[in-house]
């Protein structure tokens, strides 16, 4: 009988936290049925809420009254935690043995799997709850991951709410004037620039408000679009600077590809990162759309022949404030990710071989 956990091997995928957890969950409960124990706890270490999490065995015998606050209080750990490796707790009851396994550090507390079993196990057990330490290692470093995750997005609602401060009033302002003057207009051309005027800072204002929203699924106004034509809208608003700097977009052959999402907020990530393949390209150079569908998601990558970055700076770029363009806000990319994650997808960026950068986004279909 196999007796092993599954292996997630080397793919790369994202779960939400709530599904990371049940995927733990469920290799606990595996593991306390291959082995005489009383209780399995997984505990880790939440920093976006700066607190303990304990996951513990489902349906378990459960622990002494003694032997429960002792474990749980953390005392007996050491700096020297053995990392994927069982290690002895001496305990005060002859009746149940403790052992726990170092799975890392999270801002200098342990994440770790505790056991506490009728008697001791064997070493085939042992290499048993290694298989499963690994795993679970691998899991929470997803969770540790979207823990981060989630706390560079309140950031981010944290700075979009204080530019609705910031640009809401000076907005309303402009508007009050700009109908002042159309009122006052001597001549029909001035009457129209003030309408034009007014007309902006209400698109403006739309704007903003769809900003606001983009972290709120309630806040989607989903609908069904060609992923090509919003991908024209893009290319649209920033024709003059393709032209300025005679950039070649080499686009796919137009197929008929559905999405069903705000359009006005997807466009605003297509333009997003075209503007920065723009930005980083040499003049003269070729920025390369594609995309491929497939029955569940169509993966929409954009290359570009600037400059690319190193191995570091990938992770970084969807980061709040972090920007590698001068007088940039930094704030592009990370409401690009919001968006992108609103709508059930990912984002992400990495360097090419021969030089430049590729972002590959993945939309349901």
């Amino acid at each position: 009988m196999n007796t092993a956990p599954p292996s997630i091997g080397s793919r790369q995928f994202s779960l939400p936290s709530a599904d990371i957890r049940q995927l733990c969950q469920l290799q606990i409960d595996r593991l306390s049925k291959k082995l005489p124990v009383l209780d399995v706890w997984l505990v880790c270490w939440n920093q976006l809420e700066n607190r303990r999490d304990m996951i513990s065995t489902q349906g378990n015998h459960g622990a002494s009254q003694q032997i429960r606050p002792y474990l749980e209080s953390e005392c007996w750990i050491s700096d020297n935690l053995p990392f994927l490796e069982l290690m002895p707790l001496s305990l005060e009851s002859g009746n149940s043995q403790a052992y726990v396994c170092g799975l890392g550090k999270a801002n200098a507390h342990w994440d770790y799997l505790l056991l506490n079993t009728k008697e001791q196990i064997s070493r085939f057990q042992k290499d048993l709850v290694k298989e499963y330490a690994e795993l679970l290692q691998q899991y929470l470093t997803l969770y540790q991951e979207n823990l981060r995750q989630r706390a560079k997005l309140e950031l981010l609602e944290q700075a979009l709410q204080q530019a609705d401060h910031q640009l809401r009033n000076p907005l309303a302002l402009i508007s009050l004037y700009a109908k002042n003057i159309e009122l006052s207009a001597e001549t029909q051309a001035q009457k129209q620039q003030a309408g034009c005027i007014g007309k902006t800072v209400d698109t403006l204002t739309a704007n903003l408000d769809g900003l606001l929203n983009c972290g709120k699924q309630a806040g989607l106004c989903r609908g069904t679009y060609n992923l090509s034509t919003l991908w024209q809208d893009a290319m649209g608003v920033l024709s003059p600077r393709i032209m300025d700097k005679e950039i070649v977009v080499v686009r796919p052959v137009d197929q008929p590809v559905s999405l069903v999402v705000d359009g006005w907020m997807v466009t605003q990530v297509f333009q997003n990162i075209l503007d920065n393949a723009i930005h980083f390209s040499p003049h003269g150079g070729t920025i390369t759309v594609d995309w491929q569908v497939s029955p569940q998601a169509v993966l929409i990558t954009v290359s570009d022949q600037g400059p690319g970055f190193d191995d570091s700076t990938p992770a970084e770029l969807f980061d709040p404030f972090y920007s590698k363009r001068y007088g940039g806000t930094g704030l592009g990319l990370a409401i690009a990710k919001k968006i992108i994650l609103d709508h059930q997808g990912s984002i992400s960026a990495e360097a090419l071989p021969q030089g430049g950068a590729k972002f590959s986004i993945s939309l349901p279909c």
